[in-house]
């Protein structure tokens, strides 16, 4: 069975943060797409076309809510599902009712919280 990996585009500005969620989401089989600032964001989604981005929402550059505007403006990505990875319990006001949106992962979270919050989006629960 030569199942396509899922993929996800990981967008954080923390390299300790980056490389922990890359670690988990490469282990558990997806192919991981990884940015580390605001600016380069959208332009590696238009690539990738993932299935989901993790997203940080204090970026330089370009921030989260600024990104996911940018996505949902834009007709190839407005179906892409984004989960918001953040320190700041207030982004879950700034993002309520976004469709993008599909769950919060607030800093700083289990590694296990986070991999079950991306099989869910996935699919894969």
């Amino acid at each position: 069975m030569s199942e396509l990996k899922k993929r996800i585009v990981v967008v954080e500005d923390e390299r300790d943060i980056l490389e922990l969620i890359n670690l988990i989401l490469t282990r558990a089989g997806y192919e991981v797409y990884l940015c580390d600032n605001g600016r380069n964001a959208l332009d590696l989604i238009k690539k990738v076309r993932p299935h989901l981005v993790v997203l940080d929402v204090m970026l330089p550059g370009m921030d989260g809510k600024a990104i996911v505007a940018a996505m949902a403006a834009d007709e190839d990505l407005q179906t892409t599902s984004v989960m918001i990875t953040s320190a700041l319990e207030e982004s879950a006001k700034i993002f309520s009712g976004n469709p993008l949106v599909k769950d919060f992962c607030f800093k700083p979270f289990r590694t296990s919280v986070l991999l079950e919050k991306v099989k869910k989006i996935m699919g894969d629960a």
